[in-house]
């Protein structure tokens, strides 16, 4: 038949193949955007989470925090509020007189597959103002020898970090800076390995 359109099976076969080889490309890539996003996603969580916690405090005159601990392998946290007016203590946290307000929350609860820690295999710098470098498996709520953060109802707060991962590349760090309890977000760049904001 003279004039009639269609493909040959070839050709069907070579389009099928560039489709294929093209989907090939791109899906590696949209799963480190979608790891990058998710991480990203985790940072913001926690970082809007001290900031809540910091207007809560100077709104009720007391203060509050989070009480950081390890359960397995996953790190959680539990709100926390001062019941005797002297601040918050891990001592008086135990001894029930300053009070825990929930239950062991954990990031991956928040953002999936998102947790308090570092990428796997990994040493890092710390995040700026930071000096030291972290390993993989570092306690990655760096606030001096404490898992306690705390905000008075004056504005300030304890100083330090939390890590954020994705269990992947994506890394970030909350920087929350005591006295003016400044919060700065930042990020591991694995290419140029630097902290980026």
């Amino acid at each position: 038949m003279t004039g009639s359109k269609g493909y040959t099976l070839a050709e069907l076969l070579a389009a099928l193949a560039i489709v294929a080889i093209a989907v090939a490309v791109t899906l590696p890539a949209a799963a480190s955007l979608r790891d990058a996003g998710r991480a990203a996603a985790g940072a913001r969580s926690m970082a809007t989470l001290l900031s809540s916690l910091r207007w809560r405090s100077t709104a009720t005159g007391r203060s509050t925090g989070l009480q950081f601990s390890r359960i397995g392998t996953e790190w959680t946290w539990r709100e926390v509020v001062d019941g005797n007016g002297n601040g918050l203590r891990s001592a008086e946290i135990t001894r029930g007189i300053d009070a825990v307000l929930t239950g062991n929350q954990s990031l991956r609860q928040r953002v999936d597959h998102v947790t308090l820690g570092f990428p796997p295999g990994g040493s890092y710098p710390e995040a700026p103002p930071g000096t030291d470098v972290v390993q993989s498996g570092d306690d990655p709520v760096r606030f001096g020898r404490s898992d306690l953060v705390s905000f008075s109802p004056l504005g300030a707060s304890s100083s330090g970090t939390i890590y954020v991962t994705d269990g992947q590349k994506g890394l970030y760090a909350i920087v929350l800076f005591g006295p003016s309890t400044r919060l700065r977000v930042w990020r591991w760049d694995p290419v140029e390995l630097r902290w980026t904001m």
